[in-house]
């Protein structure tokens, strides 16, 4: 829809006299050429009349441009439609039926304007549903290989793939991941991808990847171009949510303070009633921040200002956090039954998600409120339960490991404050391993 939007601006600005003709038109002529492939040999054929620079050229091409925008946005505004249409029924069959359906078609799902809400819509079921997602990335990439004459086509083969790729991060599928991955950057090496959207995702979403790795400066270096490039763009919210990732990235490496200003950055960029769910995580990240920098009641401040936008999403991914911050402010300000309500709460939550290492980690705070009470039987308890059930999830060996020895550590009444630190930091390494595979 944004071609749509500029270039009904361009043409009511050409038509209002508000800037200079010829500027106009070049702004035109610029737009169509690079959007419209059907206005493009329209616009090439008007030049070729035309003398360089002069007058009655520029003439010429004002008494055609206003017809060829109007044309490119009628255009437009009906492969809109029937992208929606064909989204729409795609969607009503079952997944498995999906891919079959796009690859017997004919003169149907071959459109670029269906590519991108099919991305868009992989998008939405981030970090959520990290399944549904790869499938609608994957979907997009099969309609953009079913049509070698798509617009973009290489573009777009990147871009589906880039989304591929983060839906197995987040499903905690690294090796997958990085597969991807570098499928996009061969794309793009060998095919001379050179839009700046397109290589702004690729770094945005490899440096997700990075991070998860702990592999910090080249997050870091990633992200910073990412949120270069989409400035350059005015894309304002995307250069937001690379912001916040970015905040984590410092956050992780133990620089709460730069986290905090980075954070705050990309919030002041952000407009909450655009993309409320985006701004949730950014408001989420910047109150584990300031607890994280010794700032507890700023950081309770910020989390009782959100706490109707938090209602507002069911979603477990989004509770489980909330609940497992208010746990960890509630340990802080000496609240220790409700800060175990939430632990074990969060716990349980992220054991049915899945969420192996989540539940992990929640277990070593859950562990360090017993030892801080003396409470022995409870921590040996808890080291009891966590392995056998983190061991029948997906969680790396080095984890596993960790956890055996916090176990037995329990068993001989040997675990300390410090050797459940040491045990946590071993998960958070284990945890990059894993990303690394």
């Amino acid at each position: 829809m944004a071609d749509i939007h500029l270039t009904r601006e361009i043409l009511r600005a050409m038509l209002r006299g508000e800037v200079p003709a010829r500027m106009v038109v070049q702004m035109g002529l610029q737009h169509l050429m690079s959007v419209c492939p059907f206005c493009r040999e329209e616009v090439k054929a008007v030049e070729r009349e035309q003398t360089a620079g002069a007058p009655a050229g520029y003439n010429r091409t004002l008494e055609v441009l206003p017809t060829l925008l109007e044309d490119h946005v009628v255009r437009l505004e009906a492969e809109q439609r029937q992208a929606r249409r064909d989204l729409a029924e795609l969607l009503r069959f079952p997944r498995e039926e999906r891919v079959g359906r796009v690859r017997r078609a004919r003169g149907r799902f071959r459109s670029a304007v269906l590519v991108r809400l099919l991305i868009e819509e992989s998008r939405k079921h981030i970090p959520a549903e990290p399944e549904v997602a790869f499938h609608l990335a994957e979907l997009a990439r099969t309609v953009t290989h079913a049509n070698p004459r798509m617009p973009e086509h290489f573009d777009l083969i990147v871009l589906a793939t880039v989304h591929m790729a983060n839906a197995c991060r987040v499903g905690e599928t690294p090796r997958l991941a990085e597969d991807h991955f570098l499928h996009a950057r061969h794309v793009i090496q060998t095919h001379g991808v050179t839009h700046p959207e397109v290589l702004a995702k690729v770094d945005d979403l490899e440096g997700s990847l990075r991070k998860d790795q702990r592999r910090f400066e080249q997050a870091e270096e990633l992200l910073v171009r990412a949120a270069m490039l989409f400035r350059l763009m005015h894309a304002s919210e995307d250069a937001a949510r690379v912001l916040l990732n970015l905040g984590t990235v410092y956050n992780l490496r133990d620089e709460p303070l730069r986290a905090i200003e980075t954070t705050r950055s990309a919030l002041d960029m952000m407009p909450p009633e655009s993309e409320p769910q985006l701004y949730l995580c950014g408001r989420f990240n910047l109150a584990c921040q300031l607890f994280s920098a010794g700032l507890r009641e700023e950081a309770e401040e910020a989390l009782e200002i959100d706490v109707d936008l938090f209602h507002r999403f069911a979603d477990p991914w989004t509770q489980l956090r909330f609940t497992w911050l208010r746990g960890k402010l509630g340990e802080a300000r000496g609240d220790t039954g409700t800060a175990e309500q939430c632990y074990r709460e969060a716990r349980d939550g992220f054991i049915s998600e899945g969420r192996g290492y989540d539940a992990a980690m929640v277990s070593m705070d859950l562990a360090l409120l017993y030892l801080r009470q003396d409470r022995t039987d409870a921590v040996r308890h808890l080291a009891e339960e966590m392995v056998p059930i983190l061991a029948a999830q997906d969680v790396h060996r080095e984890a596993l490991a960790a956890l055996v020895l916090f176990q037995d550590a329990a068993r001989r009444d040997d675990l300390t404050i410090e050797k459940v630190s040491a045990a946590a930091a071993a998960l958070q390494v284990a945890r990059g391993n894993r990303s690394r595979e």
